[in-house]
């Protein structure tokens, strides 16, 4: 029988397979650990303080809404019998959702985007949550219409994104 020997060894040439091994497995490891470009959709403003504040946490299961007064980069969709000033400006995760379309002649649809938008998620989870972010000036008249929009949607928990009070940042 004749005798097999082994192949002589190259120094030149390196095996990159384990590398190319450890490499893939540390992608997957950060694709699955990382939260690569999640927004929340909170727009920049001056939302209200409370006594101990009330933040952003665990943003699983949730709708966040911008709300705005009417006034504020007022879109067509909020002209019409109602005016503006009847209707808050909401968004979610930067699209304008109205409360109520309008044609043209100023007459509602009977179109409710934000409704049919929540009730979507309810359908989808049954416990999602929804998190108002409101300007520290608006009204309660302009923040009405969001909560029976949301009564009417089946949201079961509906929360006020808020700051602490810097009376109460002071006291302790």
């Amino acid at each position: 029988m004749k005798n097999m020997k082994m192949p002589p060894v190259h120094d030149s040439v390196v095996n990159v397979t384990p590398l190319v091994d450890i490499v893939m497995c540390l992608i997957i490891f950060y694709m699955l650990v990382a939260k690569i470009g999640v927004s929340t959709g909170a727009e920049a403003m001056d939302i209200p303080e409370s006594l101990i504040g009330t933040s952003i946490g665990d943003m699983g299961n949730c709708v966040l809404l911008n709300v705005r007064h009417p006034d504020v980069d007022a879109d067509k969709i909020y002209l019409g019998e109602a005016g503006p000033g009847k209707w808050p400006r909401v968004t979610v995760l930067g699209q304008d959702v109205p409360l109520e379309k309008y044609d043209a002649d100023g007459k509602g649809t009977g179109v409710y985007p934000l409704r049919e938008l929540l009730t979507m998620y309810k359908k989808q989870n049954p416990d999602f949550k929804v998190i108002i972010r409101a300007e520290k000036e608006l009204h309660y008249q302009y923040l009405e219409p969001i909560l029976i929009t949301c009564a009417e949607a089946g949201a079961k928990n509906v929360d006020f994104n808020t700051r602490p009070s810097m009376q109460t940042v002071v006291a302790q």
